[in-house]
């Protein structure tokens, strides 16, 4: 634009000498007030170009960076990927209630973890391995994080903040008040780089790559509206987009965007942007991303084993079994023998999910018959295995009877672990509801559970808090929903000889304020005891003789009242909690007035 603007300079200064001859002239006059509008509006055109290039260099510090998880993490680390994770948990409020993101691996956020890997039927261990970090990548795919500075604090730490681009929503978990003031997790003030800001553009996030063998890859991108798909990719950095770039595209206007790379090579990193033009002809382009394809291609079949059936009753049972690799679930049966693999008379049930263990429900049965069933399973490079015929017999008659518990046991009970266990006289599944308050309800405790049917149970509780009583009830049901729950037991965890590190106070605030009492309220990161200090005179320094109350009770969540204050006085509070091994940690002093008479 600015070249077309100083062209038109150009034209004006050597028309210049020659206007004074023919000025009298209609058509000059006519020339010279077109040249002089046309000037006039490239100036405005320039100057705004300029002021627009001033403003994005002005912001572009300001910019939120794309939050990454890298590493594996384990509970008494720290850092910004702590917090991170701590942001990913919080989205779901039955995984991480406390919603704390403190940047402080702490028992709170072991226990989320568990409860994460649980409900990704991976084994609950409570830190972070290479398994539940790439479940966690995958999250920051559908949701992304950015961390901004945090400004609420002042002090050069970093926030995480949701990324939401216009025309799409945060995560309602994020949305929750830990501190009765602002979100858990913000929308991101600024969006990150290869999410465009400019007028009219449209925007691009969630670039992944997914379904890479060793010889192609799919491409997966959002946009805010409909534009088409384009990749430029090669196995050089920095990509340039160009003629001698690889490129694939579609010209299908869609929010959701998928294009396949193939042919590509084994065992080699490419790197890749996308590229978006909507229906208004803006173009955007993201950020430069990289995968690597497999070293060898993959011919071999999935191995099944640990093949049985669960749950029989008279209409119903459940196949189960193992696989070896990540495969999809398929059950073919018959009440003819032998069966027949895609026989019109062989029925089927199946599942296209990836996974290792397999679990199909056969419904609809008939009542006291034989079945013969074979089972099926498919890797991602389309290998297929198909099992030897089994067989079962459903019940004659209708299940009306509950499972009989006997022989719980409470073992390897560590600071933090309990295993229970306990057998049933039919196959059931296994439930352990447990927790610190008695009796123990489903209101007041936390779920453990395992879905298959078995007659041995065995479940190991985790983030536990050390030196705790902890009452538990276990629960089975079998295939035909008769449930049996056993009476209240209870042990206590052991003593941390490790545990030097003190627990973490958030959300310290006062409430419920009358002339004569408050509650004082906080949380912390693991299980602790609470104590208010308070005095009507500052700063209050901790003695024998300074007023407190305290609660031996170990929480999380604390509530202290403070009774018998006098009308209209202000009094200076501080609130500390110490956890099972004796750490303890103090907040700041705070202050707040009664109501006068």
């Amino acid at each position: 634009m600015k070249y077309l603007f100083f062209s038109i300079i150009a034209v004006a200064l050597l028309l210049s000498p020659a206007i004074p001859a023919f000025a009298q002239t209609t058509a000059s006059a006519s020339l010279l007030q077109t040249l002089q509008q046309q000037l006039a509006t490239l100036q405005a055109q320039f100057q705004a170009l300029v002021q627009a290039r001033a403003q994005v260099s002005a912001t572009s510090g300001q910019v939120a960076q794309t939050v990454q998880l890298l590493r594996n993490l384990r509970e008494g680390m720290s850092g910004d990927d702590v917090k991170a994770l701590q942001a990913i948990l919080a989205k779901y409020p039955d995984l991480y209630p406390e919603g704390l993101i403190t940047g402080f691996y702490g028992k709170a956020t072991a226990r989320a973890v568990v409860r994460f890997q649980q409900r990704e039927n991976l084994p609950g261990v409570g830190f972070v391995g290479p398994l539940t970090l790439a479940r966690l990548v995958r999250e920051l795919a559908q949701d992304p994080l950015g961390k901004e500075d945090d400004t609420d604090k002042n002090n050069g730490e970093h926030r995480p903040c949701a990324i939401v681009p216009p025309g799409h929503l945060i995560a309602p978990g994020w949305l929750r008040k830990n501190d009765g003031i602002r979100p858990i997790v913000p929308a991101c003030q600024k969006l990150p780089e290869g999410i465009e800001r400019q007028t009219g553009a449209t925007m691009i996030f969630g670039v992944a790559a997914n379904a890479i063998t060793n010889t192609s890859a799919h491409i997966t991108w959002k946009t805010n509206t409909r534009a088409t798909s384009a990749v430029w990719y090669g196995t050089t950095s920095p990509v340039v987009r160009g003629s001698n770039t690889l490129k694939v595209n579609s010209s299908v206007m869609e929010k959701e965007h998928n294009l396949a790379l193939t042919g590509l090579s084994p065992n080699t990193t490419y790197y890749y942007l996308v590229e978006s033009t909507d229906e208004d002809g803006h173009t955007s382009v993201s950020a430069q991303y990289s995968f690597a394809t497999f070293a060898t291609v993959d011919t071999a079949a999935p191995i099944i084993f640990n093949l049985s059936v669960n749950g029989v009753t008279n209409t119903s049972v459940h196949v189960t079994w193992s696989t070896n690799e990540r495969s999809t679930s398929k059950v073919w049966y018959s009440a003819t023998n032998p069966v027949v693999v895609g026989g019109n008379a062989t029925l089927a049930v199946s599942s296209g999910m990836l996974v290792t263990n397999h679990d199909l429900a056969l419904t609809g049965l008939a009542t006291g018959t034989v079945y013969y069933y074979v089972v099926e399973s498919t890797d991602e490079s389309g290998n297929k295995v198909v099992s030897a015929q089994s067989s079962f017999v459903t019940l004659a008659t209708i299940d009306t009877t509950a499972p009989v518990i006997s022989s719980i046991a409470v073992s390897g009970i560590t600071t933090n672990t309990a295993r229970i266990t306990w057998n049933t006289d039919e196959s059931a599944n296994s439930k352990v509801w447990y927790g610190v308050n008695s009796p123990v309800s489903s209101t007041n405790s936390t779920l453990m559970a395992n879905e298959s049917f078995s007659v041995s149970h065995d479940l190991t509780l985790t983030g536990l808090a050390a030196s705790t009583t902890y009452y538990y009830v276990v629960e089975s049901s079998d295939a035909s929903g008769n449930k049996s729950v056993s009476a209240q037991g209870s042990f206590v965890t052991s003593a941390s000889a490790s545990d030097t590190m003190p627990p973490v106070l958030s959300g310290v605030t006062v409430s419920a304020i009358t002339g004569t009492s408050a509650h004082v309220l906080w949380t912390t990161d693991e299980m602790a005891d609470s104590t208010v200090w308070y005095s009507t005179t500052a700063p209050i320094v901790v003695t024998a003789t300074t007023s407190a109350v305290t609660s031996a009770n170990l929480s999380i969540t604390h509530d202290v009242t403070l009774s018998g204050l006098a009308h209209g006085t202000t009094y200076y509070y501080m609130a500390g909690s110490k956890d099972a091994s004796g750490n303890l940690a103090t907040s700041a002093q705070y202050s707040f007035t009664t109501l006068g008479q």
